[in-house]
Parts: structure tokens; sequence; C-alpha cells
């Protein structure tokens, strides 16, 4: 263990800063010498992590500046304990006092302020789920409780405010074992590399087997990520005296080159960390190895450098907060360009207040007993605080208990999408998807409102119960009868009838479906056209001709041999639109008063009733049956409500139903689709 006199510290989450080398005492190990180059690691790590947040295609893979802090941290803090250890002066309560003073006060810091700006722009859902984030985050177990939940990468990470302390409850966690097994280690006089070779053997082995069966263990569970914290520790043992000074600037490109390679071909697609993670623990376990006096090395002692790394653990934590709240308060959208640069700025400024103002009185001042205890109470406080705000349920009475969130993926639902079992088919404009196999088969042809259904199609395949050969024909705002004539892109929608014509002689269809948001035919440059007479849809001459053209397909197809059916109007109302049930701004967020308020079923169909009393007439003067839509969309009473299962928009827009809605609750094609 004489190699333990030579180690250099490394600056990581305790490092020996430039201003703590020249204007502090460093008592604790006066013989280790301060190395400009690991700060300037340290920038080029929070700068990946900070830049892939705000800008996530410029740097897809900028996530491992976090991998790149864990072999950081561990070559510090382990050279520290050697020394300690070897002088005969370690003390395990001196280790974490140490800890407490150098994580605790900007970790309680940034977690008030997130959780004090939860009160204005989050609802008390919201604001329930980021109490019990920053509990967890107080409690350095933020990677448990996101375990828990769903990964880091899917949608809802976005809106978590608090998601980045998952990396402190790794660090953390290890460091709880660490210390103790160092100290145990050299009591029972084991060879230490030895020893740190089997764990990481052991680690990583856990790393490779769960990124295999499930990634979200692999990322979010501290044991399959210990060995990058080892890898650090080893480079605490190792002695690179016997490394030229050529072969020391050759290992240090290497190791860059690793980590460009990490930051440019990873993506958050990939199943990391697995063998991936190898590129920056290796990446930067070279660049340390190298020594301060490498080509690289030298470079990276930058001033501007060094600078940036000295606050990169307060930028680190508040960086993420205040892109998480832009997507938040955006309802789901990434910020812009210029806001994402500016929330960038801003959390530079917060990460250097922070640290003038927070982590250097505490951590240095003269009353280091004292301040640990400070320190202490106020990351306790914190999460006391959080606690009550999550067992409180963000205090409802604050403003309706609508979740956002739901909000949110209600309107990124999207109104023209095929189910995962459609086997589709585009001809110019016009969708062909089929889906299911039977001895009958049925059309389904329209514009989105008729598409619309197919999630319940789906549903039915998948449940088995379809009994029926599905083709939906459709297109968007492509009504399901000929001679009707639109403008631009539109204009391809008069191809629609012909081609379910085709289809019912070529296949031998027995039933067609048609439906439309036949309400809306009615603009004025909309028209339809019979019998060389032309008029504007917005006229009573156009509509007439339109109901004309249908009431003659609707024949046409019977005289095929199908049977027709028409569905009816289906509720249609702005007060549906989730886009018009919340106001987010960074001043808060604001719901109309009506907004939990059911609409009158009179109401709704009073917009139908023209519609549905032409297709009435239709069906009279051909003997197609009617459905209606109204009953499984709104149910039996006289009010219909926006929202079904605990609050959650049934519409991604004021006239398309969600997916998620049709699946589960439309029925009343089901006796088609599932008839022997």
């Amino acid at each position: 263990m004489t190699a333990i006199h030579d180690l250099r510290p490394i600056s990581g989450a305790e490092a020996v800063s430039v201003a703590d080398a020249r204007s502090k005492n460093v008592a604790a190990a006066p013989h280790l010498k301060y190395r400009p180059d690991i700060d300037g690691l340290r920038a080029i790590a929070v700068v990946s992590v900070v830049f892939f947040h705000a800008f996530p295609e410029a740097i897809p893979g900028g996530y491992v500046g976090v991998d790149i802090f864990f072999v950081i941290s561990g070559c510090l803090i382990s050279s520290i304990l050697f020394a300690e250890l070897a002088e005969g002066r370690f003390s395990i309560v001196a280790f974490y006092a140490r800890r407490i003073r150098r994580i605790f006060p900007a970790l309680a810091g940034c977690l008030a302020a997130v959780l004090a700006y939860g009160f204005i722009a989050l609802t008390p859902a919201e604001l329930a789920q980021l109490s019990k984030h920053a509990f967890f985050g107080a409690a350095f177990l933020a990677n448990i409780s996101f375990w828990l939940q769903s990964g880091y990468f899917d949608g809802a990470a976005t809106t978590k405010p608090l998601l980045h302390l998952w990396s402190l409850g790794v660090e953390e966690q290890f460091y709880i074992v660490w210390p103790i097994l160092l100290w145990l280690g050299y009591r029972a006089r084991l060879k230490i590399s030895i020893s740190i070779a089997v764990l990481f053997a052991l680690s990583f082995a856990t790393n490779i087997a769960l990124s295999r069966t499930n990634i979200s263990d692999a990322f979010y569970l501290p044991m399959p990520r210990f060995w990058e914290l080892l890898a650090g520790a080893a480079l605490a043992v190792a002695s690179p005296a016997i490394i030229s000074p050529r072969a020391r600037s050759v290992i240090s490109g290497l190791g860059l080159l690793a980590l460009i390679a990490a930051f440019t071909l990873l993506a958050p697609s990939t199943r990391f960390p697995g063998w991936f993670a190898l590129l920056p623990v290796l990446g930067a376990s070279a660049i340390i190895l190298a020594g301060p006096h490498a080509i690289l090395n030298r470079a990276l002692s930058h001033p501007a450098l060094v600078k940036i790394g000295l606050i990169s653990y307060p930028l680190y934590l508040w960086h993420w907060p205040l892109i998480s709240y832009a997507y938040i308060i955006r309802l789901g959208k990434p910020p812009t360009l210029l806001m994402a640069a500016g929330l960038v700025v801003l959390s530079v400024l917060l990460a250097w207040l922070t640290y003038r103002f927070i982590e250097t009185p505490i951590r240095f001042g003269p009353r280091k007993n004292k301040a640990t205890w400070l320190a202490a109470g106020m990351l306790s406080g914190v999460g006391i605080a959080a606690l009550v705000i999550w067992l409180f349920n963000g205090f409802p009475q604050r403003s309706p208990d609508i979740d956002l969130q739901e909000i949110a993926a209600a309107k990124a639902d999207g109104s023209f999408k095929p189910t995962p079992g459609m086997v589709v088919t585009d001809r110019d404009w016009i969708l062909t998807a089929r889906l299911g196999e039977g001895s009958k088969s049925v059309i389904f042809a329209g514009d989105s409102l008729l598409f619309q259904y197919g999630p319940r199609v789906q549903e039915l395949s998948d449940q088995g119960k379809l009994t029926a050969k599905t083709i939906f024909v459709a297109g968007p705002r492509c009504p399901p009868v000929p001679g009707v004539i639109q403008i631009d892109q539109f204009a391809r929608c008069a191809k629609l009838p012909d081609v379910v014509a085709k289809l019912v002689l070529s296949e031998a269809i027995k039933v067609v479906v048609l439906g439309a948001a036949w309400s809306g035919y009615s603009e004025d440059w909309m028209s339809a056209e019979r019998d060389g007479v032309t008029a504007k849809l917005n006229t009573a001459l156009g509509q007439d001709l339109f109901y004309r053209n249908l009431e003659q397909y609707v024949k046409s197809l019977q005289a095929a041999g199908a049977k027709v059916y028409l569905i009816l109007g289906q509720p249609i109302n702005m007060r549906f639109d989730p886009d018009k049930m919340v106001k987010r701004s960074i001043t808060g967020v604001s719901f109309p008063p009506d907004v939990e308020k059911p609409v009158l079923v009179s109401e709704l169909r009073s917009t139908q009733n023209y519609s549905d009393s032409r297709l009435r007439e239709v069906v009279d003067l051909t003997g197609a049956e009617l459905l209606n839509p109204f009953p499984d969309i709104c149910g039996s009473s006289e009010q219909c409500s926006p929202f079904f299962e605990n609050r959650r928009p049934k519409y991604t827009d004021f006239t398309h139903l969600r997916p998620t809605f049709v699946r589960d609750h439309i029925h009343f094609l089901d006796q088609i689709l599932t008839a022997p």
C-alpha cells in the first residue's frame, strides 16, 4: 500500500477546488495535490448532461456525463479514504460529516426552491408527486423511488423535475457501505486491489445480466452501478509513474475519443448501461490515469473549464428542474431553442449563487461541527416538509383535482393513427387498413371520425372476439359521399366512394358502415355536385345535393349485396377539447370555472339535429340501419362529462375521441364485429 502516498486528489463530489487548495487549509490530507484537469473533466461531464437535456438532438448520448461523475467521485473519495486509513486517522463520523457539509446544503436549497415553485405551477396531484420525489431525494433514495415507477427516457420523465436525483441516490448508497468495507478490509489486512477487482466484477456482471432482462433495474438499482465508482477507486490505488509522458498523452487522447463516441453514438433508445457504459467509464478513467501533464489534460486545466467544474454539482442540481418545469408549463412540449438557451444560462447563474453563498460558507466555515448540524437540519427540514405535502395529497383544496399529465397525454394522442395490428396501404390520401380474419367482411368507410373507432376493433381482436375481417377505408376530412368537391389536398377525398364500391364488389363485402363528421360538411369552400348541378355546402341546395348523393350511394352498395349502416353524429363541443381545459404559464396554472361541469346532452344533440334528421331520411328511403354513438360516449343521463375514469379526458380535441376511451368504452359496433 505504499502507493497511497503518491495519490493525487481528484475533483468530484468532495473535490479540493482551486479556491480550496489556494485559500483553504486542507488539513485532512495536506500531502494531496490538486489537479485542475479533473475539474475540467467535471465541466465536460456536466455540460454534456445539461446539453443533453436542453438540446437532446445536439448530443444524444450526453446522459453519460453522470457515469463520468461516478468515476471521478470514486477516485477522489477513495483516495482520501486510503490515505486516512494508511495514516491511522480514519473516522467514519468525520467522513460522513464531510459528506453532509458537501452534499446537503446545495441539495436542500434546490429542493426547497423546486417545492416552493410547485405550489405556484403545479396542480395538487402534480405537487403530491413532486413532494414524494423530494422526500425520497432528501433521503437519497430517489433511484429506488423512480425504479418502482417508470423509465428514465419515457414521456413522463420530462414532467418529473427531480428525476435527476437518482444519481445522488446511487452515489450516497455506495458511500454508505464503501468506507465500512474499506475499514474492515484494512483490519483484516486484505489486499485492497484484489477486493476492488472482486467487487467490480460482481457489480459489472450484475449490470450485464440486468441490462438483458430489465433495463430499469440496471439503470436505477445501486448494485449494477457500483462498478463505475469502483473503477474510480481502482485509479486511486494505481501507480501511473511507470507510464511515459508520450504514452500518457496517447492514453488521454484515447479516453477523449471514447467519450466523444459515447456522446454521439449512444442515444436514449440505447439499452444503457450494459456494455455501452464501458465507453464513458473507460474514457474518464483513461483521462484521469494519464495525469495532469498529458496534452489533453493540460487543455482541461483551462481556467474557464475549471470554473465550470467548480460549480458542476449545483449546476447539475438546478438545470433539470428548470427544463422540466418548462415541459410542464408547455403541457409536454419541449422548450424552444431560445427558451432552452435561457434556461441553461439561468442554471449557471443559480449554480454560481449556490456555490458562492450556500456551499462555500457552510463547507469551509470555521465552525465545522455547527455547519454539519446546520446542513443536516436544512435537508431534514425540507424532507419533512415534502413528506407532509405528499401525505396531504398536495393540498387538493388549492385547485380542481385534474391530472394535467392526462390532459397533455390526451392532446398528444392524435386523431388519425392506425392501431398496431392493422395492415395499412395508402392510396394517395385514402388509407386502407385491414385487421382481423373471419368468414364475413366488414368495411368501415369515412373520415377521421369513422377511423377513430379502430382501437375498439383492435381490442376485440386482441381479446379473440373479433369474428369479421375488417377493412377501414378512410381519409382526413373525407365523407363517404360521392360528388363532394373540396380544395387543396382534400380534393383527393373524392376517390373514397369509388375505392369502397370496388372493394365491395371484388371481395364480396356483406356489411358496410359509413360514418363522418356529418355536421361539419357545411363550409363555403365545399361543394356538392349532382346531375350537372353544383352548390356550396353552406347552402340549402348544397345540403340537399349532399344527402341525395348519399342516398343514391347507399342504394348502390345495397345493390352490390351489402348491408349498410349509418353512424349518427357524435357529441362535439369545445368544452371537450383538452387544450381548453387548462391554461399554464410561468406564473401558475388556471382552469376555466366550468372545466368539471358536464354538458347537457340536449345541447350536444342540438348541434347534430339537422344532419341526424337527414340521415334518418336516407334510412327511411333505403332501408339502411342507424347506429348511435351517444349512449357509449355520454351514458344514460341527461348530462355528458368531458372526463372518464379518474378525470381523464375522453377527447383528444373538441371532435375526436381518444384511443384509450374508444378501446374500452365504445360498444355500439360490437354487434357487427362479434356476430357469428
